[in-house]
């Protein structure tokens, strides 16, 4: 038995008699780098190994000792020339780690939870951020109560200030993510009943974004959507810190004046505390993101950003992949991929931000997912919804989406087999028509992208 390595003895509190450690190599894990998937592992590594519903990490303690980890935290000893530490749950274990890591990182840090816009409001962050210091931000789909630990524990000295995204599907997730976070901002961005199937209604959702606030240092900022319907309920919960609200044609400490749009691209005056920062041509589509904008702001400004380093990084911005994406399509037609995912609300934002783009106007839309007994009335609702919009055609794929092109009316059409969508689509699109292309990942929409994109418009990623 070797001496135990201080880091993760400490951050788990365990005896010193959890470590198994034929090799005496657990002594040197004091400072090492923690992975949960064996192929992005090197040398001097260890590996943590966690159990989940299609796989489970221990089956690859001798890959890792291949790959040169060091050491594994596992939750039952194995027979192995590998180090062991033994806990009762590495899930858990990764976040304690993650939270002592994070404890003794020197910077600051904002995280940012919501239905709808995360993705973007996070990358408008950085984008703000790391002009005026190097910053770190969650990556890919890394939200949840496995994604915030791995981004907690990749921060180091190379980053002064971080954000990070709190995603959830389920009640508990965002308070156990954001007590490892320790924020000293956070972001509530709306609720557009993203998973109300898991949740079991819009007041469920609302309560488990209000977990972010509970984590929230005590002289922390809390930026909240003064548009949405449960500000009230989470300016209440946050009334004991200093609240930044945001909002468009609403009382606002962050506020989008003089709002003016060209074919569903905005630009806008940004104000704070009443004071003009100056005008923002924002680069993404849509007036729902023109509040993303706001909340990015808004997230900056309580970091200690500078108002010049706002407004550039607004008006710089990079739109994220397949999120309302501007796309040559066949016959010069112009295709709006958000394949990435969608709920009802913002289903109905996109929605409207077709309606501002040139005609003729067709939408071929996936199922929205995580719905539960409220799919087959959401994907009617939003058929009903789209007949009030200057659409000519609303094409649906997969079951639940039937709903929807039923009750748009005549103008709709379904489809059961891809093959049958595509060559239709292919062949009945009209010349120069602006394409919404939308449905919840699951729906797979991206490959209609593909399908009806020009060959002058490069391979899609």
């Amino acid at each position: 038995m070797s001496d135990t390595p201080p880091k993760i003895i400490e951050a788990l509190r365990l005896p010193a008699d959890a470590v198994i450690d034929p090799g005496g190599d657990f002594a040197r894990a004091a400072t090492c780098r923690i992975v949960t998937d064996t192929r992005s592992l090197q040398a001097g590594d260890v590996f943590l190994a966690l159990r989940g519903e299609r796989f489970d990490g221990h089956d690859f303690l001798q890959t890792a000792r291949d790959r040169g980890a060091i050491a594994a935290i596992v939750d039952t000893a194995f027979e192995t020339d590998i180090a062991q530490l033994v806990v009762a749950d590495t899930r858990l274990a990764l976040g304690l780690l993650a939270r002592h890591h994070r404890l003794q990182w020197q910077g600051r840090l904002a995280a940012i939870t919501g239905n709808s816009g995360k993705t973007t409001v996070r990358a408008l962050c950085e984008a703000i951020m790391s002009r005026s210091a190097p910053t770190h931000a969650t990556r890919g789909n890394l939200n949840n109560d496995i994604g915030v630990p791995l981004t907690l524990l990749q921060l180091d000295g190379r980053c002064q200030q971080a954000v990070i995204e709190a995603g959830a599907n389920h009640t508990g997730e965002i308070a156990w993510t954001t007590a490892l976070a320790c924020p000293d901002v956070v972001l509530i961005n709306n609720v557009t009943d993203a998973h109300i199937g898991e949740f079991g209604s819009a007041g469920h959702i609302a309560q488990a974004k209000a977990e972010i606030l509970s984590g929230l240092s005590p002289d922390g900022i809390a930026v909240l959507n003064r548009n949405d319907r449960f500000y009230g309920l989470w300016a209440a919960l946050a009334s004991r810190h200093d609240v930044l609200d945001f909002g468009i044609d609403v009382p606002a400490r962050v506020q989008a004046i003089d709002m003016v749009s060209d074919e569903g691209f905005y630009q806008f005056t940004l104000t704070i505390d009443g004071d003009a920062l100056g005008r923002v041509a924002l680069p993404l589509m849509g007036r729902h993101n023109v509040m993303n904008a706001l909340g990015a702001a808004a997230v900056a400004h309580a970091m200690g950003c500078a108002s010049t380093h706002i407004l550039a990084g607004l008006n710089e911005a990079e739109g994220v992949a397949r999120r309302m994406a501007m796309v040559e399509g066949i016959r010069g037609t112009t295709l709006i991929d958000d394949s990435y995912n969608a709920n009802p609300g913002a289903m109905r934002a996109s929605l409207e931000t077709l309606v501002q783009r040139p005609g003729p106007r067709w939408c071929f839309l996936g199922a929205m997912g995580e719905l539960g007994r409220y799919s087959d009335e959401a994907h009617e609702a939003l058929g009903r919804y789209a007949r009030t919009l200057d659409i000519d055609r609303m094409i649906t794929i997969g079951e639940p989406a039937r709903a929807t092109s039923t009750a748009f009316g005549e103008r709709g059409r379904h489809f059961d087999d891809w093959a049958s969508l595509i060559e239709f689509a292919q062949h009945s699109l009209p010349t120069n028509a602006s394409v919404l292309i939308k449905g919840s990942l699951s729906a797979g929409m991206d490959r209609l992208v593909n399908a009806l994109r020009s060959e002058s418009s490069g391979d899609y990623s």
